[in-house]
């Protein structure tokens, strides 16, 4: 549940960039918790942790990127809202795709600080009001000759593709112009697993789970090999999944 007041973490790997943003923090008045990170792999754990509102996140960090921080909190149960602070303007493009707030360039202004904190704390309020969306059982995609009905239950599995989602079914495949995010939510769970920050896949599609090393890979009916990501790895292989994923439900070397 968002507090009246939001915390935010501060991410930037200058000692000087970080305490001029956590001033700035300050005289705005409007966080309860102001933490900070002193690069990407600082800011995953805390992230992990601790779940912060809001993040203000450089981009050009040596251990780790900002927009490789922005990437690991799509997969989190509450995604945070992300401001980009950073000396670079050639990355907004690919921030915003990773559905910033806004993208702020260094020196960061206190007005326009103040003015990207209450966006996302609108956007933090909208989603804590907003119902669950409807479920769907059938999509509109575009086939090249006009446009097609889909049932979803036919989906075998979905891909992002940049600023689309491919969806596969009976040997062809579809674009859709839509997040990941958001289509996720309008599949049932009764049917559809994630399995990777980029992959969602039909459960009775799955014939097995192998691993091959340390990274495991689930194995579809018709021989295609998707990767599972680190962070989706319970959804496939906790009890409470045995039984709905279809196939054999197993895991080989």
């Amino acid at each position: 549940m968002v507090k009246d007041l939001p915390s935010v973490l501060i991410v930037d790997d200058e000692p000087l960039a970080r305490s001029r943003l956590k001033a700035l923090c300050v005289r705005t008045r409007l966080f309860d918790e102001i933490e900070l990170a002193n690069g990407g792999r600082q800011a995953l754990e805390k992230i992990s942790k601790g779940q912060p509102d809001i993040l203000l996140l450089d981009v050009d960090m040596p251990d780790l990127s900002g927009l490789k921080v922005a990437q690991f909190c799509q997969g989190v149960p509450r995604m945070p809202e992300i401001i980009f602070t950073t000396a670079h303007s050639a990355y907004a493009v690919e921030a915003f795709r990773l559905e910033a707030t806004d993208y702020l360039l260094k020196p960061v202004k206190e007005t326009l600080l103040r003015e990207a904190v209450e966006r996302a704390l609108a956007n933090l309020a909208r989603n804590r009001n907003d119902r669950e969306p409807d479920i769907v059982e059938r999509l509109w995609v575009q086939d090249g000759t006009g446009a097609l009905q889909l049932i979803v239950s036919d989906i075998e599995w979905v891909e992002a593709e940049r600023d689309y989602m491919r969806l596969y079914l009976n040997g062809r495949s579809f674009l859709v112009h839509q997040s990941m995010r958001s289509l996720e939510s309008q599949l049932p769970d009764s049917l559809f697993v994630r399995v990777h920050r980029s992959t969602i896949v039909r459960r009775d599609c799955i014939a097995e789970v192998r691993r091959k090393g340390r990274k495991r890979y689930v194995i579809l009916q018709d021989g295609s090999q998707l990767p599972i990501g680190p962070r989706y790895a319970d959804r496939i292989t906790a009890p409470a999944q045995t039984g709905r994923l279809g196939g054999s439900d197993t895991v080989t070397e």
